[in-house]
């Protein structure tokens, strides 16, 4: 597999980039499509194989389930289309379309798809004891004009 023209991976291979767009209706389809989802009901594509943070899209059909997972650090899964039954934990959870679920590390988690449906698990790398996370790369007010945010005292700017 490649990459089309919208840099979508196709068997992501090499550094990751530094800005990667993701067409998640197509790559869905895509998955649809292959004989792995024909033969098991699920198909799986890693999206970002960075350190941090990792995607991977799973797409499912009505009825089958993933299995037991689990990470070692934090994670959310965003169910992109359709329903799903999330088992995290000792936790139920009946997630449509755009719910999330964020799952702290070591919490082992298993799906099953109420609809054909598909979700994204976004995993974070853990810090290692004793790092901090990095500072941001960036001001945390707009690069055009000033927005007020809620709980910024802009008094003490002036």
């Amino acid at each position: 597999m490649r990459h089309d023209k919208t840099g979508n991976p196709e068997g992501n291979t090499g550094p990751p980039k530094p800005v990667q767009p993701f067409d998640y209706a197509s790559i869905i389809e895509r998955l649809r499509d292959e004989k792995t989802f024909e033969d098991y009901g699920r198909n799986v594509l890693i999206l970002a194989h960075g350190p941090s943070p990792q995607l991977v899209l799973t797409a499912i059909a009505a009825g089958r389930r993933t299995g037991e997972r689990r990470v070692a650090g934090a994670s959310t899964v965003q169910v992109l289309e359709g329903e799903v039954r999330f088992r995290a934990g000792e936790e139920r959870h009946v997630l449509s379309a755009g719910g999330t679920l964020v799952l702290q590390g070591n919490v082992s988690y298993d799906a099953e798809a109420v609809s054909d449906a598909a979700f994204l698990h976004t995993l974070v790398q853990p810090v290692e004891q004793g790092q901090d996370f990095p500072q941001p790369a960036h001001p945390m007010r707009p690069a055009e004009g000033r927005a007020d945010l809620a709980g910024v005292d802009h008094a003490s700017e002036q």
